[in-house]
Parts: C-alpha cells; structure tokens; sequence
C-alpha cells in the first residue's frame, strides 16, 4: 500500500525519540497513536509497534515514515538510537526481537524501554509549536547512564507524580511496544498513560487513564547542591560522549585509550561497587551519595536474596532505576576509576579488593560475567585474579587472561626461561642471602619463576601458558612455583619477590636494545657445536678425557645453548631430543654436571668451562646479527 503524506505534520525536535513524535502527531491531528503509526507505514503484525523500532527503522520503514511525515533525509533515521550506537557500545552489540530480550538489553545497560524525563524539557521551550504540542521526549532518557537534565540543572524523574507509573512501562496484559495504550487517543504527550488503580479518572479525559500532566514544574531534586554539582558535571561528561564530536585518537601500541571504553568502564565499575558494597562506600563523595547506594543496594539485595531457589535474576545486573540512585552510583563508580590516563598498578590497588569482595560474596559466575565485558585493557588487568602476582590458572580460558599484568615497553620473545644470574644478583639479593650458600636449587627455581612472572606481565595469561612460551615444562614451572611459594610465604617474604620483579621490569623498560631470546632459542633449535670448533675447544688440553667424543659434543652443545639463551641446560634440544626417543638422559647429564660442578671447576675442566663460555659469548653477539649456521 503507497504511503501518503498526513494532513498536518511537524518536524521533529533537537534529540526527539519515535515515539515522542507520534505522540505529538496523535495529539495534532486528534487521532491515536496506532492510527498514526498505521498512515506512517510504521504498523506490523496486529497493529503493533515494536520496541526494537527505537533501536533502528527498517529501510522500507524508514522510507515510508519520511513521506508520511515528510521529513527530510536522515531525521527518520535520527529519531531512533541507531545514531548512538557508535558511541555507546552497549547499543552497538543490543539485538532484540519483539519483546523477549528486554532483560538482557536491561542487563547490559543497553537501553531502558521506559523513559526517564525532565518536566522542565516536556513543558517545552516557550516556542509556540511547543506550547501547543509539548517538548521533546528525549532519546538519552532510554539510556540508563543518563540520570539527570543538564539543560536544567535538575534528576530526572522516573515516574508519574499521581499514579506513579513509568511512562511506557505497559501492564502485564500487553506486550511491550513503543508507546503504552496506543490505540488511546486524545491525550497531550506529557500526560501519563496508565490506567488509575484506585482514585477519580481525570474529568476532561472518557478513558480509565491516569491522565496526569508529567511537564509541570513542581518536582525539586532532593540532592544536596554540592552533590547535584557533581552529579551534573559527570552527566555532561557522559552528553560528550554520547555524542561525540570526532573520533577518539587510536593508541599506537596493544593497550587501548581509555576513552574508546569510558562507558564499558564505567557500567563495569557501577557493578562492582554494587556488588562490593559496603566495601566501596569509601568512593562515595558524601554521606547523601552513600544514602542513595545503599538504599539501591538494600532493594535489590532483598530482590536477589528473596527469589527461588535454583531461579536466575532477570535484572540483577540491570542498572538503578531512580535516576538518583543510579547518579550516586555512576559517581561512585567514576571515582574508583580515577583518571582514565594514569598507570594500572594505582587502579588495581583500588579495584583488587572491591573484586575479591565481590567475587566472594556472589554468584560463583560473577568473576566470569566481569571477565565477559569488553573494558579497557588498564581495568582488565586490574580485574583479574592474580594470586601472587599470575593470572588464576585453570576453569574456562577467557580471552582477558591473556591481557597483560601492566604495560611493558618489552615482550615476552625478551625474557629469557631463566632470569641471568647477573639480574639475579642485583635485585634479588634481600632473598638469595637468606638462603644456604650451599644451596644451588632456591635461586635456580628463583629465576625460572622470575621469568614466568616477566612473561605475564609482557604477554598476560597464567603460568602455565607463559611456561609454554619460555620453553618450559609444565611439572619443571609448577616444581619451582611449589618451591618458591614454601620459601617465601612462611616469612611474608612474596611482596619482596614481586617489587624485584618489578625492578628487573623496570630495567628492561629503560633497555634500548632488547635481545631476542626466543629468536635465539628458534635459531640454535637443531643447532650442535661443529667438530672443528670442538677440536679447537679442547686443543692443548691433554688431561681432558673423551674431550672429542659424541658424549662431550652433546654436553658441550647444551651448555652453549644454554649460556646463549639463558635457559637450562636439562631443557636442552640435545637433552629433549634424548627423551624424545626414549633414551637415557643419565649419562649427557653427568656430563654436563663434571663441567659445571664447583668442585670440578679446576684445572683442564676450568679452562675447558672458560672456553665454553667464551665461544656461547661469541655466538650470542652472532646471534645478535644473524641466526648461526646449522651444523
């Protein structure tokens, strides 16, 4: 059927949602709502008007609305959140169909069907049009972070003065739609459209309705100036970036800006400081912020706790209804962010016991459902659980495990599987003194787990995986972490182990020049020291037995390997290549062992270790330039 353009029309206002201008068209040409979204091509399946026409219009929809209307190119369009979408990202992932995913768009923070509203805004702005027809019904007001007028220095309102109702929250006996009672008409814009439970219908309206003017100016906010002030300056901040201007600038490295995730941050935050409360009472700016938390916080704890056994909560992660409390909460929430710009380890000192309180307390899929949201790389990595510095290993691999422990100007191809013995001495020493000059084994499993630590916090992921990278294997990574872990926490001693690793971090930060260890590892892979090069080794060294037998040419391989890629020789490719094929690595161990015993470190086996050692120098400033010749 061909669209025609209706009688009399009006062009929409600033910010104007669909249903808002049917409203105003019904009222202008005294006709219902259905009615008007029937000549306006809007109608579906019994007349209906489904919610997901404020998310977008389809083009066919979109044309006939334009014609009907006759609205210029691009404000059909504009009257619903599609525009928003690229701004706020809770809308860009939202798909609805009919009435059925409300909860998750709830949930999620996408959009609330029911609108919240500014008195001072439906009044109008003294414009004639406006006088005669009412104001905007504002598209933000779907949004669930927008709490409060800034036009008007005032909250919102959530519902009818009279009834109470929620403007287009519709009974339990009709569907949920656009606009609630549409097939009423008669009705002014601003005036309520909920039928009365007890009380006198309105005079000058035939119909059970409510009917009361939701545009007068009688409601005051009740929060104090100080904290409307606030309230207000963070919803500007929020405006900005509903709408805005130009494109956040990209980030050059992995970790993303702050601002591209300012609301995915900041609906994160909201819901730990819900789920942590009291603990996070501190982040409320006044005692009247604190009143309003914790009165939304004791609703919907009686909601979540009174509910039947074994039954999910529709909108237990829905944000606050009253636009107070939901003030109060985002303004708590954007005070534990702190600035979006700063270093990580400062917000995960705020964030790290809000999550464990959290966590503890709550579903055991609240860590899960966090680890779910797409935030900033900076609060993911504050958010995950990282008992004694890695990543929580084991359950369902998520892909914010592998989100980095802090930034580093290092990767992980530049941690070594295990930390050099020189790193070892100058930041470690307040450890290793501790121990027995005779014990060889401590700081050896010191250093391998040094590196894992380094490779989390370059990489992310938990141990196992950052052992994967090195080289390491699995029972070798979790032996030292056990060992470690026997040593140092008896005695508290694991926050000194984290601030060394923290300095070699540092150190590696300022490095201009990175060695590629796991480029050294790829290149001597296949690699074994040429006969040639052994015979020079052991020239001249005529006490030295089998010092060119297959025996010493394997140990001698490890050894090189082992000082060119700072590993451990018992990882070897002579050493793995031997348990490969299911032979004994007894004996080239032994071997090695001569060689690097303390005790045997005289004599021909001396100098034979200083040429060693000498020859893995050279093939590692090699290694620098070109990958070795395979032999």
């Amino acid at each position: 059927m061909t669209t025609r353009p209706l009688a009399r029309s009006l062009a929409p206002l600033p910010e104007e949602s669909l249903p808002g201008l049917l409203l105003r068209l019904a009222y202008r040409l005294d006709r219902s709502p259905a009615r008007i979204a029937a000549l306006c091509g809007l109608s579906s399946h019994q007349h209906r008007l489904p919610v997901e026409y404020l998310l977008s219009l389809p083009a066919e929809f979109t044309v006939a609305l334009e014609v009907a209307a006759s609205l210029r190119k691009g404000e059909a369009d504009a009257l619903t959140l599609s525009a928003m979408a690229a701004s706020y990202p809770p809308l860009a992932t939202m798909r609805l169909a009919g009435s059925r995913n409300m909860a998750s768009a709830r949930r999620t923070w996408a959009l609330n069907l029911s609108s919240r509203y500014c008195p001072n805004c439906l009044a109008g702005d003294g414009s004639d049009i406006q006088n005669s027809y009412g104001g905007p019904w504002r598209l933000r007001w779907h949004i669930p972070v927008s709490f409060a007028c800034t036009a008007h220095g005032r909250l919102l309102e959530l519902g009818c003065p009279q009834c109470g109702g929620l403007p287009n929250q519709p009974s339990n006996t009709e569907r949920q739609g656009l606009i609630t009672q549409r097939t009423i008409g008669g009705l002014h814009p601003a005036q309520c459209r909920h039928h009365l439970t007890d009380g006198t219908v309105s005079t000058d309206i035939r119909t059970p309705l409510c009917a009361a003017r939701l545009d007068r100016k009688t409601c005051v906010a009740e929060q104090p100036d100080s904290e409307l002030v606030k309230m207000l300056a963070l919803q500007r901040r929020i405006d900005r970036h509903l709408t805005p201007t130009e494109q956040s600038p990209a980030t050059s490295d992995k970790h993303s800006n702050p601002e591209q995730h300012f609301f995915s941050d900041l609906i994160a935050a909201a819901q730990l400081i819900r789920l942590s409360w009291p603990d996070s009472a501190r982040f409320a700016s006044s005692t009247a912020v604190s009143d309003l938390i914790a009165r939304h916080v004791t609703a919907w704890n009686g909601f979540h706790n009174n509910r039947n056994p074994g039954r999910r909560v529709r909108d237990a992660w829905a944000a606050p209804q009253d636009p107070a409390e939901c003030g109060a909460l985002l303004l708590a929430a954007d005070a534990l962010l702190g600035d979006r710009g700063q270093d990580g380890p400062a917000l995960r000192e705020r964030i790290q016991p809000l999550a464990a309180a959290a966590f503890m307390r709550n579903d055991a899929n609240t860590g899960a459902a966090f680890r779910r949201m797409k935030v900033s790389s900076d609060l993911a990595q504050a958010l995950i659980q990282r008992p004694l510095g890695f990543t929580r290993a084991g359950g369902h691999h998520h892909v914010r495990q592998h989100i980095p422990a802090r930034r580093c100007r290092f990767g992980v191809d530049h941690v070594p599987a295990l930390l050099p013995e020189a790193w070892s001495a100058a930041h470690f020493g307040d450890l290793t003194s501790r121990w027995s000059p005779g014990d060889t084994w401590k700081p050896r499993h010191l250093r391998r787990v040094a590196s894992l630590r380094l490779v989390e916090m370059a990489g992310g992921g938990t141990w196992p995986q950052s052992a994967a990278i090195l080289g390491i294997p699995w029972t070798t990574a979790q032996r030292s972490l056990t060992v470690l872990k026997r040593s140092l926490l008896p005695d508290g001693l694991w926050p000194l182990f984290d601030t060394a690793v923290e300095m070699v971090a540092r150190g590696l930060d300022h490095d201009t020049r990175h060695v590629d260890f796991a480029a050294r590892r790829r290149s001597l892979s296949t690699w074994q020291i040429p006969a040639d090069d052994l015979a020079a080794l052991t020239a001249d060294l005529v006490r030295l037995a089998n010092a060119e037998s297959p025996l010493t040419r394997a140990a001698v391989t490890a050894l090189v390997w082992a000082r060119v890629t700072q590993g451990d020789h018992l990882h070897s490719p002579a050493v793995e290549a031997l348990r490969t094929t299911q032979q004994g690595t007894k004996p080239l161990v032994a071997a090695i062992g001569q060689l690097q015993t303390p005790g045997n470190r005289k004599g021909a086996r001396l100098r034979f270790l200083q040429r060693i050692n000498d020859y893995a120098d050279d093939l590692a400033r090699v290694c620098n330039e070109a990958p070795p010749p395979l032999r």
